[in-house]
């Protein structure tokens, strides 16, 4: 027993006076620019220049590589595997005399180093969108039997969205979904919305591109009565890749919000309109407004009054 105690004992010594060195990570890079929107031509080539920066106090052995991808979620983040692969990644190259894809190269401490990439379409390529993302991770293939731990990376990029067309607008097919009121006082009978009139409401909207090109969407969301306007606030301009879905916003990149007054009284049509070079889709849907937490509430005082005067009522005793 007292053998087992020593044991323990020591150990938790040998812990405390003996502790294993830490290194924490130092991290910090980004890339400019974050996101590239090209429309090229077949047999045609173009160059960029991106900035990588090395915002730590160490130098950092980084790697770039080129990933593809075909899905975004509805905030425009691409989903990525890094073990996709595609044909037209050949398209994609360095043209640095130090730097090349997949090969490690070094950025001093507070510094930084321009990518040089260049795009080559080839004349029989297939008109259509290219979406991938240029990755630049930290690199770190040594094995240091002293540390104890989990290393740890960092990985920045940029994405690409490349258009190969013939023609300078290609023809883009989009669609407004699931455009209705997520916030508020309100009650839904057929088609027809109630919204309580001195309550803000929040609308929620998402536009779906049918077509096989990206398209940069602008638009407007109006409140209107008796078709006028009443009320109008800008959609921020965003870039919905094909056959994907993305969140309108305004444009504080919020949800859409209107707040009607006691005024406000009424059917009223909220519509939201977005557009691209060569087509726009509108969306729009009924709103009554009328005073519902008020009506709600004279309602309940009428039960209350109602309620006491039938309970301390009593009935007149006849007099003989």
């Amino acid at each position: 027993m007292i053998k087992k105690f020593l044991t323990i004992f020591f150990t938790l010594v040998g812990l405390f006076l003996l502790p294993q060195n830490v290194q924490a990570a130092n991290y910090g890079l980004s890339i400019s620019p974050p996101l590239l929107r090209v429309h090229i031509k077949p047999g045609k080539s173009i160059t960029q220049v991106f900035t990588i920066e090395n915002l730590s106090k160490t130098d950092q052995i980084l790697i770039a590589s080129i990933v593809p991808f075909t899905e975004a979620d509805r905030f425009g983040n691409p989903i990525l595997d890094p073990k996709a692969n595609a044909n037209w990644l050949s398209f994609f190259s360095l043209v640095n005399s130090q730097i090349k894809f997949d090969q490690p190269f070094t950025i001093a401490a507070e510094s930084s180093e321009q990518l040089i990439l260049s795009l080559s379409i080839p004349e029989t390529a297939p008109l259509k969108d290219l979406y991938a993302t240029l990755i630049v991770s930290t690199y770190d293939n040594s094995l240091n039997q002293e540390l104890m731990g989990t290393s740890l990376r960092a990985t920045i990029g940029s994405n690409l969205l490349i258009t190969i067309s013939s023609s300078a607008f290609p023809d883009t097919i989009l669609k407004i979904e699931d455009f209705f009121p997520i916030e508020g006082t309100y009650l839904k009978i057929g088609n027809l919305y109630f919204v309580d009139s001195i309550t803000p409401v929040k609308f929620t909207a998402t536009a779906y591109n049918e077509g096989s090109f990206t398209a940069e969407t602008k638009g407007v969301f109006r409140v209107s009565s008796n078709n006028k306007p009443v009320f109008m606030q800008g959609v921020l301009p965003i870039n919905v890749i094909a056959k994907s879905k993305r969140q309108l916003t305004n444009t504080d990149g919020h949800s859409f919000v209107f707040s009607p007054s006691i005024g406000n009284i009424g059917t009223h049509q909220i519509s939201l309109e977005i557009k691209t070079e060569n087509s726009n889709t509108q969306s729009t849907i009924n709103v009554f407004f009328l005073p519902l937490k008020l009506c709600l509430g004279l309602l309940l005082t009428i039960i209350i009054i109602i309620s006491i005067q039938k309970f301390t009522s009593k009935p007149q005793e006849k007099i003989d």
